[in-house]
């Protein structure tokens, strides 16, 4: 490890670089083989970041952030690694515990394609989740190393997603148009519900556990099963016979309940998210601050107050807890 390299992220992470080292910082982004330096940096920064205050932590670094994204000039030919895309110059942030990243979602990197039908979302590493918002209001909680397909919007008789990995679904409900899930050979249809299924390609079996509900499994056009809360079955190419078995699927899916990542999403996603992971009530007394956008990080280990203190930082939002109500004001962006 370049000790000089991190360093120079250390200062830029902390607002301490000249318009010189900025420039520099810049350029060693583009160049895309720093990771370890810039991830060595961020946890080095960390006891700075615990002393210092929000203002003093997000004014000057989103100028900064917002100059660097537009004066740098990424190379096609230069590969995409996870850091360069998760952070085109945007500085790791760490304040007691909770690290978020700022994500730019307007200027895609240009080795990255994103087709004009389809959008795909995928956690990048372990340990990382995301929480996703479909075009039908139905949310997706992505466990790690996990994608899902999606179109941009629902047309048709059905709604229709792709998943490899793990995921955590909520459906809305909407009985003229059945919410199907592709995960290999299985296909699982429902109408509302909630449930869990899990597909890695490494894996032999493709999982579905409901935990609210009712959900038809199928193999083309051999139906498999139908499962009611607490029920599981678990295909395998080989299996002849596929027995539904009765499960706690709270157990099942409690990895959802680990470190959460919010991204690039609007405050009334979040809100909907806060309050089904915090059990508490979101209210807004301004419409126009819900489509204030926003991305974070946090730890399983971070409380309510420490999750809307950032939120209320990186946005400029109002957030007031008291008596299980969350309250959030603001001139909206």
């Amino acid at each position: 490890m370049e000790q000089s390299v991190k360093q120079l992220f250390v200062d830029f992470i902390l607002n301490r670089c000249s318009k010189a080292q900025i420039e520099e910082v810049k350029n060693l982004i583009e160049k895309g083989i720093y990771q370890e330096e810039w991830e060595a940096a961020a946890i080095a920064a960390m006891p700075d970041f615990e002393q210092a205050s929000p203002k003093d932590l997000f004014v000057d670094e989103e100028k900064i952030f917002l100059r660097i994204q537009q004066d740098i000039h990424l190379k096609p030919a230069a590969p995409v690694r996870l850091w360069r895309k998760l952070s085109i110059a945007a500085s790791i942030m760490l304040i007691a515990g909770v690290s978020y990243w700022l994500i730019s979602s307007r200027h895609p990197l240009p080795a990255t394609k994103v087709r004009t039908t389809t959008a795909q979302l995928a956690t990048q590493k372990p340990q990382e989740h995301k929480w996703i918002k479909l075009p039908d209001g139905s949310s997706v909680h992505l466990n790690s190393n996990s994608k899902l397909d999606f179109p941009e919007s629902f047309n048709g008789g059905t709604r229709e997603v792709t998943l490899e990995g793990e995921a955590y679904f909520d459906i809305s409900h909407d009985a003229t148009k059945p919410f199907i899930i592709h995960t290999g050979k299985i296909r699982t249809t429902v109408l509302g519900t909630t449930f869990n299924i899990r597909a890695y390609r490494a894996d032999t079996a493709v999982t579905v556990t409901v935990t609210r509900g009712k959900v038809k499994v199928e193999e083309g056009p051999r139906m498999l099963a139908i499962l009611l809360p607490d029920q599981q079955i678990s295909w395998r190419p080989a299996a002849k016979q596929l027995p539904v078995e009765h499960v706690d699927a709270t157990a099942v899916v409690n990895w959802k309940n680990e470190d959460l990542i919010m991204d690039d999403i609007s405050l009334a996603e979040a809100a909907v998210l806060i309050e089904t992971r915090y059990h508490l009530k979101v209210k807004f007394e301004n419409e126009q601050v819900k489509s204030c956008r926003f991305t974070a990080a946090f730890l399983n280990r971070n409380d309510i107050q420490q999750v809307i203190h950032v939120i209320a930082a990186i946005t400029g939002a109002e957030l007031q807890l008291k008596d299980n109500l969350i309250t959030i004001n603001g001139p909206g962006c």
